[in-house]
């Protein structure tokens, strides 16, 4: 049985709550949230949190600013962490904590949510079924007005939050190449809403990207399209039925698995990596992640 803490109690922290109670494998220990409830699994005593014993793994599902005083107190306890993206808030912080990820001894993994579907890694597989690859287009955002509300510095905005999954997607599948980050922003404050669109492009001697991001897209998009000399690769993160798709010869076949969940894959694929002595995990996809992220932030206004 793997002991959990769980940190934050919004929305995500709801869903790994809801997960981790329908798997066998975990069991929650207490439940760090900002308001305490008349529960005995809830405090909101940081201190005696972190002075629980018996506690095998942290998730870390609070907001981002507080992520870097979890995982710091999490690290001194020497636990096993999952953490939602990003990572931390500030590059400051992230200079800071860097040394320690790279050196830490247990498990780390960040939610980078897309990563975690099985078909992800059928994906990479079949690549090479398309020949040489001569585009890629990516596609994130969607209409929320949540980040309007308290939006003070740059790492308010929304892509600081959203872009850490298709930049994942990019450090997976292209684990060896550098790429030289060029941003084009446009902003347009329209009835008290901030509307963010972004062209990035990813451009390497080996292989170009472009990665196209709105806050105001009128149908949520989370795509990635493959195009190579033989065919193409489309994987559509919202399309429940035929997320991925191989296109030869005008041919459509869809292929993975379906009924994913990224929680549940993800807590799965810690249960792997926890009952073994050696493990790889996704500390530097999670390190090149965060690097680009704030290669980005720097040509945001």
């Amino acid at each position: 049985m793997i002991n959990v803490g769980l940190i934050g109690f919004g929305r995500y922290g709801k869903k790994y709550y809801s997960h981790i109670n329908q798997n066998n494998k975990f069991r929650i220990i207490k439940i760090l949230r900002k308001n305490k409830k008349n529960s005995k699994v809830f405090t909101n005593n940081v201190e005696k949190f972190f002075q629980i014993k018996n506690i095998d793994l942290y998730i870390i599902a609070s907001p981002t600013y507080s992520h870097f005083r979890y995982l710091n107190l999490a690290m001194k306890k020497n636990k096993n962490i999952i953490v939602e993206k990003p990572l931390v808030k500030t590059k400051e912080e992230f200079i800071k904590f860097k040394k320690n990820l790279i050196q830490y001894k247990k498990i780390i993994l960040i939610n980078h949510t897309d990563l975690y579907f099985k078909s992800f890694l059928e994906l990479k597989n079949k690549i090479i079924e398309i020949g040489k690859i001569k585009e890629i287009k990516l596609s994130y955002g969607k209409k929320d007005r949540y980040f309007l509300k308290n939006i003070k510095e740059i790492t308010d905005l929304p892509f600081y939050e959203w872009l850490s999954h298709p930049l994942a997607i990019i450090n997976f599948l292209f684990k060896q190449i550098k790429f030289k980050i060029e941003v084009k922003e446009n902003q347009i404050n329209k009835n008290k809403f901030l509307i963010q669109k972004l062209k990035i492009f990813f451009i390497s001697d080996q292989i170009k990207i472009k990665l196209y991001f709105s806050n105001n897209y009128k149908q949520k998009k989370r795509n990635l399209r493959i195009n190579g000399a033989l065919g193409s690769l489309t994987y559509r993160g919202y399309n429940k039925k035929n997320k991925f798709i191989l296109t030869k010869k005008n041919q459509e076949i869809n292929f993975g698995f379906k009924n994913e969940n990224s929680i549940e894959n993800l807590l799965n694929n810690f249960i792997d990596k926890f009952y073994v002595n050696k493990f790889i995990d996704d500390r530097k996809i999670i390190c090149k992640t965060m690097h680009q992220l704030f290669d980005i932030s720097k040509n945001i206004k």
